[in-house]
């Protein structure tokens, strides 16, 4: 197979099926309700895939972050008076997530379910990425916030 092939053979079979793919993330913290109940946080994830025929490679980028904080997250120490209040998120954005080379396409193309695999590539991608969101204070101010993604599951 020869390399230009590569390209638009993964252009063609694989990245239609992630041109606007939704994942499902649940973060590593939890917030804490008035009952002193613990509540998973989690948010989808809209990412889209393209095909750059110039560099010869496949980016995805992070388009769109939403989801609810249910309850307040404390940041710093327990006795600090500093915490992230109850929320909906929704963030546009533009974050590059994932580059694979013509090398990669191939590597990718020749396993028995490609799909799966470059979706396996994708939710390690999200899982190790450093996102960072801005989110409201109980003292009326913003801060950032690490998402830390504990899980992730495609839509």
């Amino acid at each position: 197979m020869q390399l230009m092939d590569t390209v638009n053979e993964f252009g063609s079979s694989i990245s239609p099926m992630f041109e606007a793919l939704s994942i499902k993330v649940v973060s590593f913290s939890t917030a804490d309700s008035p009952h002193q109940k613990d509540y998973p946080i989690e948010f989808e994830i809209l990412t889209r895939t393209k095909i750059d025929l110039y560099k010869q490679e496949a980016i995805t980028h992070i388009l769109s972050i939403q989801g609810y904080i249910p309850g307040s997250i404390s940041i710093g120490h327990q006795h600090e008076s500093l915490f992230i209040i109850p929320q909906n998120v929704h963030i546009e954005c533009n974050y590059k997530l994932l580059s694979i080379d013509k090398k990669d396409m191939q590597r990718i193309l020749q396993h028995s379910q490609p799909n799966l695999h470059y979706s396996e590539w994708l939710i390690d991608a999200i899982k190790n990425a450093n996102i960072l969101v801005e989110l409201k204070t109980n003292q009326n101010t913003f801060t950032e916030w690490p998402l830390g993604i504990k899980s992730a599951v495609i839509l």
